[in-house]
């Protein structure tokens, strides 16, 4: 038999299977450890989640008393977080936008992306204009904190990665690869439909970033105040660290 292949944009379909792809995730945890880093600095209440997916950081941000907005370039994703807030009767706004160039009514006290957002943007001077971008929305005193997948990360979990889930929608196949020489990591995704004589394709491609090259970004950008940590401990961050989570402040 002879399927039908369509390739489709990235969380098109995989939308709906997001949450389980990120069950393994501690959001809490996560949250805590946010909270923890920009507290010396006494935010305000004022929060953008610039690439927030089906919203599961957004939703405990607000139960914990921020005022959330939360954007996706993906309308499914939006339109999944839109569904869990509503359940939820949390009270947050959101849209569909790209970090790099969006443009909001308002500024913020915290901008984040996290979950490696920055590493779906290929190029330099993409990197360049998120961060640049993220400037323009906030606040004097305001944090921009993102995380960064290294080559060492990929290296290690996504050379060969195969993982096979099915459910009474059809379910999805990944395969995982990287190319050290580009630093490039590619998720794809095949899922399959009730309709046995089609499936869909997803590829995710993802670039790993060196500590080398997050220092760049940093000293390239508009913020005065930075630091490099690494993503598990919170301390500086190094060449053996596999994210990292980097934290600026616009000072005056």
């Amino acid at each position: 038999m002879t399927q039908n292949i369509q390739k489709i944009k990235p969380y098109e379909r995989l939308a709906s299977y997001y949450d389980r792809l990120m069950d393994y995730i501690d959001y809490d945890i996560w949250i805590d450890d946010v909270e923890q880093l920009v507290a010396p600095y006494k935010p305000g209440s004022d929060w953008l989640d610039i690439s927030c997916g089906t919203g599961s950081m957004a939703l405990k941000l607000a139960n914990r008393g921020r005022n959330m907005t939360a954007m996706d370039l993906s309308p499914d994703m939006v339109q999944i977080a839109k569904e869990k807030a509503e359940a939820e009767k949390a009270d947050i706004q959101f849209m569909v936008g790209d970090m790099i160039n969006s443009k909001h009514s308002q500024t913020y006290d915290v901008i984040i992306n996290l979950h490696d957002g920055l590493n779906y943007l290929l190029k330099d001077a993409d990197t360049q204009a998120f961060i640049e971008n993220s400037y323009s929305l906030l606040n004097t005193d305001g944090i921009l904190l993102f995380d960064v997948v290294t080559p060492l990360l990929c290296q290690t979990h996504f050379r060969g990665y195969r993982e096979i889930f099915n459910d009474e929608n059809g379910g999805y196949e990944r395969q995982t690869s990287y190319d050290p020489i580009t630093q490039l990591a590619e998720s794809m995704f095949t899922l399959n439909s009730a309709d046995e004589d089609s499936v869909d394709v997803e590829s995710h491609i993802q670039k790993a970033y060196e500590l080398s090259h997050v220092e760049e970004f940093c000293e390239k950008s508009p913020f005065k105040w930075w630091q490099i940590l690494d993503d598990e401990s919170l301390e500086e961050g190094t060449v053996a660290s596999e994210r990292f989570l980097v934290i600026m402040r616009k000072v005056s």
